[in-house]
């Protein structure tokens, strides 16, 4: 998935701004199977690459999304992600996720 990211209202980009929309992707078992089934979070590491003046600089602009998931086994799930603004690397992802088909 890719997607675009902003703060409604808008307000300059801080760390727990983008600790939040690393958590703001869809779970890749709803876009695999195409539909929703009960699923959780298990694990959720974010990294944040960019400085604090990089955040500064982001402003309030949108931030660019990506994220994709390895394997689908035994009701887990992994997915890593990553947040860009302009041609920054500001934060990464990763999480493990448990799904149970219906």
């Amino acid at each position: 998935s890719t997607l675009w990211l902003r703060d409604i209202p808008e307000r300059p980009l801080d760390y727990p701004a983008l600790a939040s929309m690393a958590d703001a992707f869809f779970p890749r078992v709803f876009l695999r199977h195409g539909t929703y089934m009960p699923a959780g979070t298990i694990t959720l590491t974010t990294y944040f690459h960019a400085t604090a003046a990089e955040l500064a600089a982001h402003g309030s602009d949108h931030v660019l999304g990506t994220a994709r998931a390895a394997r689908f086994v035994n009701g887990h799930f992994d997915q890593d992600g990553a947040l860009w603004g302009g041609d920054v690397l500001l934060a990464t992802t990763h999480q493990l996720v448990y799904f149970k088909t219906p």
